[in-house]
């Protein structure tokens, strides 16, 4: 899966992305901070209740004191009841903090997504953004509820019970610690293995789910095709990829568990077998030092120690997978904000607001290749769509651009909304003063502000016809606007008879033909009443009958604005101020209709092959 992202200097390290990570938590950190400060107090209550115990073994019991014993009881119980009602505090407030730091980043994720340039979704699947947004962020929202942050608990809980250790017995504590080198070594080994897993898991994963994504926006293909076995095996294979990653990192997962199940267990029978002698005043496994000072308390409190601690190293196991998984996620996920966005515009005075819709083309050259490069050895890497092509569209001009498949009209109207950037020569905005601002200095949103485009695939979201104008624009959201830009394009009339503005479009325009949702289209241009127009094969779709109705439409988004019709049928471009011929990417003829079929050329040749009225058929997009 390609991925066309710049890498963090901490992007190898678990620790390095969650660091990252902070400045989503940062907002919440009151919160964070609130379920951390009770940490002492959970790890304290469970240092506290093995001594407790001792000195019910030790004290009260052999001196037969039943008042002693009633408040070690009760002492028991308030640690009890104090340690479960801190831990209920500590796990409220850091799931709060996460919850929200989640939301921050789902949020986040989106709002950068939306500005990727065109570049990045040619090469990266829909379905892998998907899997990032979701899957990969519920693994992170996991260790953030259950795994980091709780880490720290066990740590305290851990340092608290090895340091009571150490005071009630160095000589048993050293024994139980033996196994500590064992111990780290094997960590460190499923660590290792268990991040290389988990990220594979989700690359099997986010790969399995683009592929879904595809099949299912293109099903009806695939049914008319009759490839539905194919499609089926193939989705099997990519899950059987996934299916494997996961089998792996189950069994370092429950490998890790039971390795430390057993190693818990192996710690309390080394105990037994070592500090049972000198509960008889033997003392040839331990020394003189522990002679008579060993007491059934004492080992009581020891095995209830190594019982608790080796609870959270254990857990430790768990959330060390879970904080793999989210690393795993997290260097996806950094790999998509780390791709650099399109510019936004940085507010401050509208250079194009005084913009006439005159646009002035010198030398334009462009090759998708590129990717805003100058340097020949990037050139090399692909054809050059566009060639030393010089244009003129005067303001309030209608101006067609036309030729066959591959010519490159498609590519020039992507270069002017900014979709794709990268080109060479210069693009000239002319402003009422007669100075120009180039295209390459402009953000996207100044330009999309004042030129949009209208294509031959129009999508409506499964949102109100009211909504398809606006696109939820406050400024737009107002019925008797929304109805004016209707009936400038001539739609009112059967948005009307469908319930008005508020008429559910259905999903991808479900409920409206090809004409409608054109005209649909049409009225989000009239809504915003740009300065300039490209017009893709805007009616390539339609049939000749709708076009008639599409046609009017047109013409009254035509008046008092620059427009770039590309592809268009004959009934437009035959009444465009200038027809531009392109052929191989370089401007063939220029002139108006009777001139060019005057001339005899490439146009006159178009024309006579079919490009007309009748029987154009819509081009493939370049």
């Amino acid at each position: 899966m390609a991925e066309d992202a710049k890498t963090h200097p901490d992007v190898g390290s678990a620790l390095g992305l969650l660091r990252r990570f902070w400045v989503f938590i940062r907002p919440h950190s009151a919160w964070l901070f609130s379920g951390l400060a009770v940490i002492p107090i959970v790890a304290g209550m469970a240092t506290l209740r093995p001594l407790l115990l001792k000195r019910v073994v030790d004290e009260a019991i052999p001196a037969g004191d039943p008042e002693g014993l009633r408040t070690l009881a009760l002492l028991f119980l308030g640690a009890v009841a104090l340690e479960f009602s801190a831990m209920a505090v500590q796990v409220y407030c850091l799931q709060r903090s996460g919850h929200a730091a989640i939301y921050d980043l789902r949020t986040a994720i989106f709002r950068h997504v939306l500005r990727l340039p065109a570049r990045f979704f040619d090469k990266n699947p829909l379905g892998s953004l998907l899997s990032r947004s979701t899957s990969d962020v519920e693994a992170l929202g996991e260790t953030l509820s259950f795994g980091v942050f709780t880490i720290l608990t066990d740590v305290f809980m851990v340092g608290g019970i090895l340091t009571s250790m150490f005071i009630l017995s160095w000589q048993l504590t050293l024994l139980s610690l033996s196994v500590a080198p064992l111990l780290f070594l094997l960590v460190r080994w499923f660590s290792k293995n268990l991040r290389a897993l988990q990220l594979e898991v989700r690359r099997a994963q986010g790969v399995q789910t683009g592929y879904l994504t595809e099949q299912l926006s293109g099903v009806s293909v695939v049914q008319l095709n009759g490839q539905e076995g194919l499609a089926r095996d193939r989705f099997a294979g990519l899950g059987e990829r996934y299916l494997r990653a996961t089998k792996l990192a189950n069994i370092f997962d429950s490998l890790l568990y039971s390795v430390m199940d057993g190693i818990s267990a192996f710690c309390v029978a080394l105990l037994l077998f070592f500090a049972t002698p000198a509960l008889l005043d033997d003392a040839s496994w331990l020394g003189e030092a522990t002679a008579g000072t060993l007491t059934l308390g004492l080992l009581f409190a020891f095995v209830s120690y190594l019982q608790r601690v080796f609870v959270p190293i254990r857990e430790f196991s768990n959330k060390l997978a879970t904080i793999q998984r989210a690393a795993a996620s997290l260097e996806r996920i950094y790999g998509l904000l780390d791709t650099l966005a399109e510019p936004r515009d940085a507010g401050g005075e509208d250079p194009l607001a005084t913009w006439t819709g005159q646009v002035r083309m010198r030398d334009l050259s462009f090759s998708y290749a590129w990717g805003g490069a100058e340097d020949e050895a990037e050139a090399a890497d692909g054809p050059v769509i566009l060639s030393e092509v010089d244009l003129d569209i005067e303001a309030g001009e209608v101006v067609a651009v036309v030729g066959r498949t591959g010519s490159g009209k498609t590519s020039l109207g992507r270069i002017l909304t900014q979709t794709y950037t990268g080109y060479r020569g210069s693009i000239e905005f002319v402003l009422a003063d007669g100075s120009a601002v180039e295209l390459r200095e402009l953000s996207p949103d100044r330009v999309r502000r004042r030129l949009l485009m209208v294509q031959q695939d129009v999508f409506l979201f499964d949102e109100s016809a009211g909504f398809n104008v606006t696109l939820g624009e406050a400024e737009l959201d107002d019925e008797d606007a929304i109805l004016t830009a209707l009936e400038t394009v001539q739609a009112a009339d059967f948005i009307r008879e469908r319930g008005g503005p508020d008429c559910a479009v259905g999903e991808r325009g479900a409920n409206f033909s090809v004409g409608e949702t054109q005209l649909l289209a049409f009225a989000r241009v009239a809504a915003r009443s740009p300065t300039m127009l490209i017009l893709d094969e805007a009616t390539a779709s339609v049939d000749s009958l709708t076009e008639q109705r599409v046609q009017k439409a047109i013409e009254r988004l035509l008046e008092g604005r620059s427009v770039l019709v590309i592809a268009h049928r004959l009934s437009t471009v035959r009444h465009a101020d200038k027809i531009v011929v392109l052929a191989r990417g370089k401007v063939a003829e220029v002139g108006d209709h009777e001139a060019l079929m005057a001339r005899d050329g490439i146009y006159a040749e178009l024309y006579r092959s079919g490009f007309d009225e009748a029987s154009e058929t819509a081009a493939a997009s370049e």
